[in-house]
């Protein structure tokens, strides 16, 4: 059961990997766009791909998707970026119920959106999981899960997901592959007093909140690409607003300096392994911080602010540099885009917006 891209590398390894009789994919309806043309989803693609069936009913626990699902009886579940929540009649229609790869490190970012919030929040490092399924969202036990992985502090979250869906298939793979061998896997309950949660994302959520400080507004706006972007608005002199949406930015402290002094966006590579009693990352997740860069940008000193540097004030507006200040630090800004324009460097904005020293953003 899958929709989006993050499921397509474990659909890939699965079929590639000629053990599996796939029965079928469930996936979401077929949607359109405005002029009538269907939006095909990355796990439709991928399924074409490999010629497999695919059942897409509107409601999973219609009683017409339960008649389905009785009659081919799998085995198992597979679910990965589905967007439908299980009920305990749809898990009983396998023998051993749905396992569900899961971004992050449970019991840690619970819900639709762990990759996003694990940026936003500022996270150094995340993983992914492998749960055995409950009618609760993503709170049954653990199958498998990795070692933490570093985040690196100019990811967004396509960049992410793309890694994290890599190295889970891998887990998918390996853990699959066991259950139809029969051999034994340990599962191990969530710590549930260690829960954070994880909600899926709104439009509303990508305004930028620029009482936060310079850093946390970097992540706000890594963890808002490639939706819903991360935008404000912009109010001028003759009392309209106009919405901006940003396409780069950078963290910059009070002396007008990068936090971030060194790209770390490379590949890191943390070779898979199943949870073990042993080592269980539930139980003892180290809570020590990995620190990927050079500055703390919470500790970091600064020097005094001329006062009427307010969250979201514009303090420079010219040739190829926007500098807006936050309640800690500058952002500046590279590329932007006006509602209904296209993305620009800030040059070719300034040639047909008077943005100036001054002007209140928010």
């Amino acid at each position: 059961m899958a929709t989006g891209s993050f499921a397509v590398p474990s659909i890939r390894a699965l079929c590639e990997a000629n053990r599996f009789d796939i029965v079928c994919l469930v996936t979401n309806p077929l949607r359109y766009d405005k002029n009538g043309t269907p939006i095909i989803t990355p796990a439709r693609t991928v399924a074409a791909e490999f010629g497999l069936n695919i059942s897409d009913k509107e409601d999973v626990h219609s009683e017409e998707f339960f008649n389905f699902l009785y009659l081919v009886r799998p085995d198992l579940i597979f679910v990965c970026d589905f967007g439908q929540i299980l009920s305990k009649r749809t898990l009983s229609g396998s023998l051993l119920g749905g396992i569900n790869l899961h971004g992050s490190l449970l019991p840690k970012f619970r819900g639709a959106a762990p990759v996003h919030w694990a940026i936003l929040t500022g996270e150094t490092y995340t993983g992914v999981s492998i749960i055995h399924m409950t009618p609760q969202i993503d709170a049954g036990p653990v199958i498998a899960q990795s070692p933490p992985i570093p985040i690196s502090p100019r990811e967004t979250v396509l960049e992410l997901e793309e890694r994290l869906a890599e190295y889970g298939a891998e887990l998918v793979l390996d853990v699959v592959t066991k259950m139809s061998r029969n051999e034994t896997i340990r599962i191990i309950e969530q710590r549930h007093d260690r829960v954070s949660k994880a909600p899926r994302l709104k439009k509303e959520s990508g305004l930028v909140p620029w009482d936060w400080s310079s850093h946390d507004i970097y992540n706000h706006f890594r963890a808002m690409f490639p939706w819903p972007k991360s935008f404000t608005d912009w109010h001028r002199e003759d009392g309209s607003t106009l919405r901006l949406i940003f396409g780069e930015m950078y963290p910059l402290d009070n002396a007008f300096k990068e936090l971030i002094a060194d790209d770390y966006n490379r590949a890191i590579f943390v070779a898979p392994i199943l949870t073990d009693a042993k080592l269980d990352n539930l139980e003892e997740l180290k809570e020590e911080p990995i620190h990927a860069g050079p500055f703390d940008p919470h500790t970091n000193p600064s020097p005094r602010r001329p006062a009427w540097w307010k969250p979201g004030t514009v303090i420079r507006a010219g040739g190829n540099e926007l500098l807006v200040a936050a309640a800690n630090g500058i952002v500046r800004i590279t590329q932007i885009q006006p509602a209904g324009k296209k993305m620009m460097p800030v040059q070719d904005f300034f040639r047909g917006y008077p943005l100036k020293e001054g002007d209140k953003l928010g």
